[in-house]
């Protein structure tokens, strides 16, 4: 399994935020993985996510909050940060086809 971290962000659209995220992300030794932004022009709107690698992560996922506040108070962002590792709980659901059940099973048993 990955070991990454994934910020998410909407914020006010303005000049800056992508530089802001990705020279934070590089001050801390982070190798961005994968990211992707929209930016909604009618309301004014900007949405980031960005995913990177934590081996060689020099902040401690625990103080990436105290951290990271300067930018996200600067860009107005409201932010979450996800990682990878971390299993959510779910629910399956299925009617008549057990074959689609078996299928999933079996795709998270061998991963």
């Amino acid at each position: 399994m990955k070991n990454t971290a994934i910020l998410l962000v909407d914020c006010p659209d303005q000049k800056g935020i992508v530089a802001a995220i990705s020279g934070f992300l590089f001050r801390h030794n982070a190798n961005i993985l994968h990211a992707d932004q929209h930016q909604d022009a009618d309301v004014g709107l900007f949405l980031t996510r960005v995913e990177w690698d934590l081996k060689d992560f020099k902040l401690e996922i625990a103080d990436f909050g105290r951290a990271f506040a300067p930018v996200a108070e600067k860009f107005h962002m409201r932010w979450r940060l996800e990682l990878s590792a971390a299993r959510p709980h779910l629910a399956i659901f299925v009617s008549k086809y057990d074959h689609c059940l078996a299928d999933l099973l079996y795709r998270h048993e061998s991963g």
